[in-house]
């Protein structure tokens, strides 16, 4: 009966916290309707009314730590929680930021060592000590990765998540909302960003670098489709990042007009590189990937690996 009772009490620990604002409808109060309708045929079939008088659920019991990997469109974010003094543990989201804000794993760990142990075996080399150590991670930083999850209560899912995400799904939304509800600072509404000095700044360096001047249409075409991958700093670019805006491009446009762009693709990030000062393998990655920029319409890419 116990059991019961905590899968029950779980689940409603799940839910996010009232929020007019957010929601029509107070989920609290849903849950809490659910169970007193239960009750019952919960006491006919002889269990003992248990529920608490309040839903508890995990709280931040310290500050979080941030990891990006050598491209710096890969976090992993890391916040200790805990029951009050119950059951201390780490909650790590691991983000794509390749292709929109994504968390593409997530999960509850005894310490940061272990989930960063797996973090790096998930994300590869480009992840590994040498490139990648946590540090302390501001409010805003944390916000902005974990925006997506605070904003709603579903999220579209792609099909191709592991069962160890999907069984996360609802679990990683309340951490995120409950690490966010304890930060002192307000969010800031982003601004839309302005291309054109992107636009000027590519086709005047591929002018002077390759003395050609592409059409400005295309370039527009290839910057605000890059732009769509949302979050690293706009000039990081991993080799998935590089795969994801060929689909996006090839995909979205008709086939002349997503050549056109896609043929500026090897010099775009060439630029990238040169902004961002990747160097060796890395850098090398990266334009084998840009080298390749035609898509054959397979969708062969894992969300989670990305070397």
């Amino acid at each position: 009966m116990d059991d019961l009772w905590r899968l029950l009490h779980g689940l409603a620990a799940m839910t996010p916290p009232s929020s007019g604002q957010m929601l029509r409808r107070d989920p609290d109060l849903a849950v809490r309707e659910a169970i007193k309708g239960a009750m019952p045929a919960l006491a006919k079939a002889g269990i003992a009314p248990g529920w608490p008088s309040d839903v508890l659920r995990a709280a931040p019991a310290g500050e979080p730590l941030l990891l990006a990997d050598a491209y710096g469109s890969r976090y992993a974010l890391l916040a200790p929680f805990a029951w009050g003094e119950q059951d201390p543990h780490w909650y790590c989201w691991d983000i794509d930021r390749c292709t929109g804000d994504r968390v593409v794993h997530a999960g509850v760990f005894a310490s940061p060592q272990e989930a960063l142990t797996e973090w790096r075996a998930a994300v590869g080399t480009h992840a590994a000590p040498a490139f990648a150590q946590p540090a302390p991670c501001d409010q805003a930083t944390a916000r902005d990765l974990l925006d997506p999850l605070c904003r709603s209560v579903g999220a579209l899912l792609l099909g191709t998540e592991s069962r160890q995400l999907i069984a996360e799904h609802f679990r990683l939304r309340q951490r995120a909302r409950a690490l966010c509800g304890s930060f002192t600072l307000a969010p800031e509404p982003k601004p839309q960003q302005d291309l054109n000095p992107i636009i000027d700044d590519f086709t005047a360096w591929l002018r002077d670098r390759d003395d050609r001047s592409p059409e400005r249409e295309d370039v527009a075409t290839l910057a605000d489709n890059w732009s769509h991958l949302s979050g690293p700093g706009y000039h990081a670019c991993s080799p998935h990042r590089i795969e994801h805006a060929v689909i996006l491009i090839a995909d979205g446009y008709i086939e002349k007009y997503a050549e056109a762009a896609l043929d500026l693709l090897p010099q775009w990030v060439e630029w990238c590189i040169e902004r961002t000062g990747l160097t060796g393998e890395l850098a090398e990655r990266a334009r084998q990937a840009a080298a390749n920029n035609r898509w054959d319409g397979s969708d062969g890419m894992d969300l989670r690996r990305i070397e």
